[in-house]
């Protein structure tokens, strides 16, 4: 899937999937630059400036990187992303020169 997004898009939207749990909807989607953006944000967490600057955004964005971990993503970062992404393109190439 490729979509033009400016980098301020992508944060947002993959704050938003963040944030809702929508991280399977996005994988089976295959938007990999948007997945590997998530993957991004959970590794990093929450900014701890957050914590004073936007208190409700922080435990917001810190309960979503715990259910993140709990539903099994921990191993999705964006270096997985970049692996898988590669894959699915090797496949895609060998499959159109058979």
């Amino acid at each position: 899937m490729q979509v033009n997004r400016t980098a301020r898009t992508l944060y947002v939207d993959a704050l938003d999937v963040l944030l809702k749990g929508r991280m399977a909807e996005i994988a089976v989607a295959r938007d990999w630059e948007l997945l590997r953006e998530v993957a991004r944000l959970a590794q990093q967490d929450a900014p701890l400036e957050l914590a004073a600057t936007d208190p409700a955004l922080y435990e917001t964005w810190r309960a979503a990187v715990t259910k993140y971990h709990l539903k099994g993503w921990t191993h999705m970062t964006p270096e997985r992303v970049d692996a898988v992404r590669q894959r699915a393109a090797d496949r895609r190439r060998a499959s159109s020169a058979a």
